[in-house]
C-alpha cells in the first residue's frame, strides 16, 4: 500500500499562459533532479476537468515505499518543495495541500510543511 501526496489549487479563473509554462518549466526541472526514480513516481498533475472550472491545478505523487523510511521522507519534502515553487508562481488560489489525511501547513517564508506533531 502506498502514501501520496495530493495537491489542488482553485480561483475563479483559468491559468495563464505564462503560468502555464513557469509551472511546467519547475515541475520539468524537479522530475529530472528526483533521485528516487527507481523506487518512486515523479510529479503528476492530472488533466484540465472542463466539470470543476474552478480547480485550476490538480494532483498526486505516490512516495516511495522503501525499506529506508529516510526515502520516503526525503521524497515527500522534496515534493513540497516542488509545490511550493508552484504555489509562488500562481496568484491568488486557494490551496489544499496533504499527505493522505494529514493537512500540509503554508508557511509564507518556508513554504509547504508538515505539522510538527
Amino acid at each position: 500500500m502506498g502514501v501520496s501526496i495530493y495537491y489542488t489549487c482553485k480561483r475563479n479563473f483559468s491559468l495563464t499562459n505564462s503560468e502555464e509554462q513557469e509551472i511546467t518549466a519547475i515541475i520539468d526541472k524537479y522530475n529530472t533532479d528526483f533521485e528516487l526514480k527507481d523506487i518512486g513516481e515523479t510529479f503528476y498533475v492530472y488533466d484540465y476537468d472542463q466539470d470543476e472550472p474552478t480547480e485550476i491545478f490538480t494532483g498526486s505523487t505516490k512516495l516511495p515505499l522503501s525499506d529506508n523510511y529516510e526515502d520516503t521522507v526525503h521524497a515527500l519534502y522534496y515534493w513540497l518543495t516542488c509545490l511550493t515553487d508552484i504555489r509562488r508562481s500562481i496568484s491568488n488560489g486557494d490551496w489544499h495541500v496533504h499527505l493522505e489525511d494529514t493537512d500540509a501547513i503554508w508557511d509564507e517564508e518556508a513554504g509547504w510543511q508538515m505539522p510538527k506533531n
